[in-house]
């Protein structure tokens, strides 16, 4: 009868909980404003003792909870974190010795402050990744016209024609710059072999797994033949031997 009473006094005190919790966004540095209202009960039947401070250990479980989930959303999208946390609020959670149970309901309110800084950080970033999203196509295209093998030598030449024609020899400047450009134009085509070679070895490798489990040699062979076409076609089978004549030659 007293544990009943005990457990009814605790129950009506902890209806009537809440507190305030600052929870770091993905935004690292940014924090949403959480208002959580809770209770807790404990469990009788746990063989642990009971905790001392079982409001503190509610609270400290709540934070937990709601802080892994605040992190995986930016502070500009609180509906979405709120909803996420709500959800997760309606499970029951317990403390590692099952000896308490949480439950909860959470608003989440961002200052007027925090969103210019996050509208400001947002705008930053965007900013920056569109300067790198030129500078990548702008790489591509000079990547694009130094491999090309007639529009590569002119552009070479063209950029660098005030250091040939300067004073000096310029039979010797001439004979550098196109030295330069053929090692430049060398190490650009095998790199770019090397990765197109990678990709067609990813290719093989992952059809050679499902050929694997074909057991009956005549669908096997009809298959690889298949493959072969196909690879042909794509110019990704460039091993130059004849795969038609079974698993062997794969």
């Amino acid at each position: 009868m007293i544990r009943i009473l005990d457990w009814l006094k605790e129950r009506r005190i902890a209806d009537r909980r809440s507190f305030s919790a600052s929870l770091e966004s993905k935004d690292h540095g940014l924090h949403y404003r959480a208002v959580i209202r809770y209770r807790w009960r404990l469990n009788l039947d746990s063989p642990a003792p009971r905790p001392l401070a079982p409001d503190a250990l509610a609270r400290y479980l709540l934070r937990e909870e709601l802080g892994s989930l605040a992190r995986t959303y930016p502070l500009l999208q609180p509906d979405a974190a709120e909803d996420a946390m709500n959800s997760a609020l309606s499970q029951e959670i317990w403390d590692q010795e099952k000896r308490l149970q949480v439950e909860g309901r959470v608003r989440i309110r961002v200052s007027k402050s925090i969103r210019e800084a996050a509208l400001q950080r947002a705008e930053g970033e965007l900013t920056l990744r569109s300067a790198h999203a030129r500078e990548t196509v702008e790489l591509d295209l000079l990547l694009e016209r130094l491999t090309d093998p007639t529009l590569g030598l002119v552009w070479w030449v063209s950029r660098y024609a005030d250091l040939q024609f300067a004073a000096g020899d310029p039979k010797e400047k001439v004979a550098s710059v196109l030295s330069a450009f053929k090692q430049l134009q060398e190490t650009l085509h095998t790199a770019k072999i090397d990765q197109t070679a990678d990709e067609k070895l990813l290719v093989r490798r992952k059809i050679e797994e499902v050929f694997s489990v074909v057991e009956d040699e005549e669908s096997l062979s009809l298959a690889l033949q298949v493959m072969n076409r196909t690879l042909d076609h794509l110019g990704v089978n460039s091993s130059g031997q004849n795969t038609q004549d079974g698993p062997s030659s794969a």
